[in-house]
């Protein structure tokens, strides 16, 4: 009879083991709600990195219904340049925010837009201090939330590519 009791206790002591940690690690970085106010626009938008990549790029944070989503919207250039951010960018991100409830690519107007954008919309989850999220690749991208701004680290062939975003808090 201890035999039989043994292996169900230890394999849910084990569990408990792999889950806390990473709830631990969840917990505090989602205790920062800041990182959730507003939305980011990439350094270089309108600049010679958008025009490499011909689109500017804004990225949002969600937290609802107990899941974690980030949204990569890429308005195309030279539209890009021609629109009001301040006004725009946070009434596409609050209807994308309504609008999607999985991982997915969607190209729209989105009802502000002139020109059709993209925008991927994804979940992401914790490790450490870092937010993990697919993001095209074989591996996945990480954020690094600082003061002020996200570095995205998107992996490459032969480097990391490391992005940095301005925080754009609504008024």
């Amino acid at each position: 009879m201890k035999n039989s009791l043994r292996k169900p206790v230890l394999a849910a002591f084990l569990a408990v083991l792999t889950i806390l940690p990473g709830s631990v690690f969840a917990l505090q970085a989602s205790d920062n709600t800041s990182i959730f106010e507003g939305y980011y626009a990439r350094v270089g938008n309108n600049g010679s990195p958008s025009r490499t990549l011909h689109h500017n790029v804004y990225m949002k944070l969600y937290a609802r219904d107990g899941k974690q989503w980030v949204a990569l919207l890429h308005i195309p250039l030279p539209y890009a340049s021609t629109i009001d951010e301040d006004a725009v960018i946070p009434k596409i991100f609050e209807k994308i925010g309504k609008q999607l409830h999985s991982s997915s690519f969607v190209r729209d107007t989105f009802g502000y837009l002139d020109e059709k954008a993209t925008v991927q919309f994804e979940h992401f989850g914790y490790m450490q201090d870092k937010i993990i999220f697919e993001c095209g690749s074989l591996s996945p991208c990480t954020i690094m939330p600082a003061d002020g701004y996200l570095e995205l680290v998107k992996p490459g062939m032969i480097n990391e590519h490391i992005i940095k975003y301005d925080h754009i808090v609504n008024k």
